[in-house]
């Protein structure tokens, strides 16, 4: 219960710096973490925080600068796909198992929907390769 209690704190504590999820044209959702039911708002700090542990390799929103892929623009359905086949070891990877094991299927389906949304900056891509 404890838990629970100090995840929604802290997803309370940084939902203001992740900037504006809820757009005026965006319908409201619903979506559960941790059993309860949250604002979009909050479901989006929590995609963004998970998203946060794969900018440790792919690059700072998605836009890697090195042999790692970056996943900003990528479609939908190839990231999940990538994470399950991780997830099974039917893709071969030094680390991406680990991590794909730690996600559901929800969480793939939401990491990926927000990596598909990221626009790739060449110009701050270049700026990193000099």
């Amino acid at each position: 219960m404890i838990r629970k209690h100090a995840l929604a704190i802290a997803c309370c504590a940084v939902a203001p710096f992740c900037g504006n999820a809820l757009a005026a044209d965006t319908p409201p959702q619903t979506c559960l973490i941790a059993g309860w039911e949250n604002p979009a708002s909050i479901c989006e700090t929590h995609n963004r925080t998970l998203a946060s542990t794969c900018f440790n390799c792919h690059g700072p929103n998605g836009v890697s600068n090195s042999a790692i892929p970056g996943l900003a623009g990528q479609d939908k359905a190839y990231i999940v796909e990538a994470m399950k086949a991780f997830r099974k070891g039917e893709r071969e990877s030094t680390v991406m198992k680990k991590y794909a094991l730690g996600y559901t299927d929800a969480e793939y389906e939401a990491l990926a929907a927000l990596f598909a949304t990221m626009q790739i900056n060449l110009a701050d891509a270049k700026e990193g390769q000099k």
